[in-house]
């Protein structure tokens, strides 16, 4: 479901960050600038075994010392989801990430997490760790407004103290309002859950379902097209991200420039080719990617939109950023040689027989002919575990 949308912000960041309209159609012979945009989800709608179970758990545990424990099922596998869930607790709760310690997937200790893909993390166990946290500073505050006679709703948390908001003296230490919770309400452990949106009537999109939300990117990029060689070489990029919220800009970045490189890799570089079904470049020796040699400059421009949905706003950061790379290096080199190649990788090869073609006076065009056919099989029925056969799941509407 779309609840945010800044496609329209990052596609005119980019194009006055670049001097789009100025440039193209009118760089010097070999030289191109292109422009693509795309739209991404932020975690799938339907869990990978279709149930009504939460998506992702998380358990928040406060200690009479003051610190935090986080439990998530969730792996960080280097996209820093575990501080993202350290920045959120450590917000609800008024106190410092270095007061939290998460604790992430371990199967004996932690709740369930469907798992680190479809870049649904930040939004599913984030969402998770925020409901967890305001379950415990309701209690802290129920415990504390006790001790200081006043409304719980009065009280706010922030800089590790609980205070009546407009009178910070008159408050206690994060530490001291967990001793006060902890006596009247025993171990201070609580959980938060949670599961996409229920959204009303059928739809198609295989097994993902509708995402609770999307984010979206603009992408313009200036290469130059060695018309002997056929080389191409992207010189500048500018990448506009919608991320509802950064909850921490410099992770988001890292996160928005490492699909950048994804991209000028898969769009330059990277393929797999077979022989008697034997794959010919097994091993990075083989198998080329980008290094920082062939990494152009990168100007990376983080737009807002602060959706409904995500935690603070929060969307995802880490795959959509990557799918405006590949067409807008397509459409730099047709700006800059004017032949389009309709497949990846856009190698050498296939631009110096794109232009041949062009020479010859035919269509400037390399790629595939048509899209090869596929003879797909009856959908099997398959039983699941809570008695429920699969087609009835999957024809049951959603309820709204």
């Amino acid at each position: 479901t779309v609840t945010t949308i800044g496609l329209g912000e990052c596609i005119d960041r980019v194009v006055e960050a670049s001097g789009w309209r100025r440039k193209f159609g009118r760089l010097p012979a070999g030289k191109g600038i292109g422009i693509a945009c795309s739209s991404y989800l932020t975690g799938a709608g339907l869990a990978i075994y279709w149930n009504d179970m939460p998506h992702s758990g998380v358990v928040v545990r406060a200690d009479r010392s003051g610190l935090v424990a986080v439990l998530c099922g969730a792996a960080d596998i280097g996209q820093g989801s575990d501080s993202i869930l350290a920045y959120l607790v450590a917000e609800v709760l008024g106190i410092e990430p270095k007061d939290i310690r998460v604790h992430p997937a371990d199967t004996d200790l932690t709740p369930v997490d469907l798992g680190s893909y479809s870049s649904r993390v930040t939004l599913m166990a984030g969402n998770a760790a925020i409901q967890a946290a305001e379950r415990l500073r309701e209690k802290i505050f129920t415990a504390v407004a006790r001790k200081l006679e006043v409304e719980p709703g009065r009280l706010v948390a922030e800089d590790r103290r609980v205070f009546v908001d407009g009178d910070p003296d008159r408050g206690v230490s994060f530490a001291q309002a967990v001793a006060l919770a902890e006596s009247l309400f025993g171990v201070l452990a609580f959980p938060g859950s949670y599961a996409p949106p229920r959204r009303a009537g059928k739809y198609k999109g295989g097994g993902v379902g509708p995402s609770p939300c999307y984010s979206y990117s603009a992408c313009v990029v200036e290469v130059d097209v060695d018309a002997e060689t056929g080389e191409v070489k992207p010189t500048e990029i500018w990448i506009a991200h919608d991320v509802g919220r950064a909850l921490n800009p410099l992770l988001v970045e890292g996160q928005v420039e490492g699909s950048i490189y994804m991209g000028l890799g898969e769009v330059l570089m990277e393929e797999q080719v077979f022989r008697k079904g034997v794959h010919k470049i097994p091993s990075m020796l083989e198998y080329k990617s980008p290094t920082t040699l062939e990494t152009p400059e990168i100007h990376t421009i983080l737009v807002e939109s602060d959706d409904p949905e995500g935690p603070f706003g929060a969307k995802e950061a880490g795959q959509g950023p990557l799918l405006p790379v590949i067409p807008a290096v397509a459409n730099a080199v047709y700006d800059a040689v004017g032949v389009r190649i309709d497949e990846i990788p856009i190698s050498p090869e296939k631009v110096v027989k794109a232009l041949d073609l062009k020479r010859q006076g035919r269509p400037p065009r390399v790629g595939p002919e048509r899209l090869p056919l596929f003879t797909f099989p009856e959908p099997r029925v398959i039983e699941s575990a809570f008695g429920e056969p699969a087609a009835d799941i999957a024809e049951r509407p959603f309820a709204s």
